[in-house]
Parts: C-alpha cells; structure tokens; sequence
C-alpha cells in the first residue's frame, strides 16, 4: 500500500467515526488514535493531518457538492463510508493542488471499493464523474504536465570520536523525526562546502572535517495545499572534535542530540536516511551491530 493510499485510509476511518457519532468528537485525536493503532510506524509527512483539517474545514462546501451531483440521494440517506469517500475524492478533485484528477478519483474509487458496500465503486464513480466533466466544462483544470523544479540540499552525518567509541549528531526536524542535519545549497555553491554550512547554521558544529561523499537521496517535499517538490539531498561524512549543540531558530530543526551508533539506528525515523548512515558505517569500517 502506497503511503498516500494508507493516509487516504487513515482519514477515511476517522472521518466514519467523526460523522457516526454525530460530528462531535475530536476528529485530529480520531486520526492520531487511528494512526498509533494501525500504523504506528507510519510516516506521511504530514499528509493526512492536513488532508483531514482541510476536508473538515470544507465539509459544508464538500456536502453541498455531494448533494449537488447525487440528487436523488439526500445526504443523510448516503452510507457513511460513501458520504466520507465523496468528501476526501472532491475536495482532492476540485481544491487539492498537488493531487491529479484521476489520481483523486481513482483512490477515491478504490476506497469505496474496498470498504463500502457492493456498489459503492460504481456511485462514487458515477458521482466524482459528473464533477469533474463540470470542471473540464467551466475550465477548471488543473495543470500537472510540468513537474516543479528539482531543489537541490546538503548534509551529513556527522560524528565524533570518544576513544574508541563514536557518537552521531542528529536533529529533531519539523514533523518530530530524528534525522540527519541538512539544507538548501545556495546558487552555484559548491555541495560539500553546501554541506559543512547547513551543518554549521542548524547544530553550530562548526570546527568539521568532511570524510568524502556518502551518496544521495531523492524526496517530495510536501507543503500544504501546494505541489510536492522534488528535492534530491547530497550526503557527506562529517568529523568534528566539537560536543556542544547551538541548534537553530528556524523551525526546521527542534532539538539535536548526539547518540551512539545502537541508539542512532533505532531513532533515525526515515528509511533513505538509515541506508545514507549504512553507508557511513561502511565508510568507518563499522557495523550495525556494534
């Protein structure tokens, strides 16, 4: 299951539970419930939090919508799967930004199929057709034939030595992840110098020696109600004698921490950032299980 598709899910079910019991509990506790109970280790970035808020923000419009184009089948009178599925397939139709008509549709689709009823494929279908053939009429189209343009970071892990023993830097980042410090690289600067700077302005680690490149990784970059921006990140394994962290104002960075390589390997959250500090295990001559 793709991660959106899991997210889409996610705010499915607290959407159910939200609107079965009368549209008065918390719904963002009903996601974070959802999430720690079936996906614990699951990260968005994001994406369902903002998903929901911005469905529930618009659930009057959305309905009015949902009324518009199923007449014959007054709100209340909708399965609660169905009515929710319609609320997450035209607001990602008709208001998300970053999401393709099909894709929106599809999902949607794919959602009713899998947890409504055995025609609700084909009503949901029915219904976000409709809407988008008005959309395509009035001129409302969205225009996904050219990706943004790649942004390009640096970083790196960084360590240093306690005898024979090594600790590694991290930082706490905006969506409460530990990973590794990085940042934008600046026009016509070179990476690795890139690098060693981020480092610098986000841990004020700034006495470094970098050990060579680590290799790269490529993201989207998802900001709400925009397009998700491809980003590839430069890696460098970085030294540094320095034990004290001067972390950041900016918001990208909360905390840093140093952490030995054990500890290290079970807080990195993000999967790419644990193979970049594989290969700077291999670079060390070290192995996970130390």
């Amino acid at each position: 299951m793709s991660n959106r598709h899991l997210a889409r899910t996610l705010v499915l079910q607290a959407l159910f539970q939200w609107d079965f019991n009368g549209q008065e509990e918390n719904i963002k506790v009903l996601l974070e419930h959802n999430k720690q109970e079936f996906a614990p280790d699951f990260d968005d970035q994001n994406f369902s939090a903002e998903l929901l808020d911005s469905i529930v923000a618009k659930a009057k419009e959305l309905d009015g919508l949902i009324g518009k184009y199923a007449p014959e089948w007054p709100l209340e009178q909708i399965t609660i799967v169905d009515r929710n599925v319609l609320r997450i397939g035209i607001f990602e139709l008709k208001f998300a930004k970053d999401i393709p008509p099909k894709v929106a549709i599809n999902e949607a689709i794919e959602l009713a199929k899998k947890y409504g009823g055995e025609s609700s494929g084909k009503f949901v279908n029915g219904v976000l057709g409709s809407v988008f053939k008005d959309m395509q009429e009035q001129g409302e189209k969205k225009d996904f034939e050219t990706e943004p343009p790649r942004e390009f970071s640096a970083g790196g892990v960084v360590f240093r030595k306690e005898g024979e023993n090594y600790k590694f830097a991290l930082v706490l980042d905006a969506y409460g992840k530990w990973t590794f410090p990085k940042g934008h690289i600046e026009t016509e600067e070179d990476q690795e110098k890139a690098a060693m700077r981020e480092i610098q302005e986000e841990t004020g680690l700034g006495n470094a020696t970098s050990h060579g490149y680590l290799g790269s990784i490529d993201i989207k970059v998802n900001e709400p109600n925009k397009r998700p921006v491809p980003k590839t990140v430069h890696y460098y394994l970085i030294e540094t004698p320095d034990s004290e962290f001067t972390v950041t104002k900016e918001p990208e960075v909360k905390e840093a921490r140093w952490y030995d390589l054990a500890e290290a390997l079970n807080a990195i959250s993000y999967e790419n950032a644990k193979e970049i500090f594989k290969a700077a295990l291999k670079k060390l001559g070290l192995n996970t299980e130390n």
